[in-house]
């Protein structure tokens, strides 16, 4: 079990680094999909694009949540620009 965890860790990261030159939702969506169920990385439920909608109302919300977040994966993506750009595309105010 240790092992599979080890390889989805290793994909992801794959993913956040094949991310780096996008901006705004387009950068988060390799984890945070679109659309479906939400799955488990490292035994922590990713949420979706819908999901996010609905817990965070604000920019202010989002940004908070984000740079709050204790997943070692989020510490790429805890700038102001990146937050600032994917709440604007998630359509937040």
């Amino acid at each position: 079990m240790k092992i599979i965890v080890a390889i989805v860790l290793a994909l992801v990261m794959v993913m956040v680094f094949a991310t780096v030159s996008m901006a705004g939702w387009d950068k988060c969506k390799g984890c945070h999909v679109d659309t479906g169920k939400p799955f488990e990385i490292g035994g922590k439920t990713v949420l979706t694009k819908t999901a996010l909608l609905k817990k965070f109302k604000t920019t202010a919300d989002f940004k908070k949540a984000a740079k709050d977040a204790q997943n070692p994966i989020m510490n790429a993506f805890k700038g102001d620009a990146d937050l600032d750009a994917s709440a604007k595309d998630l359509g937040l105010k």
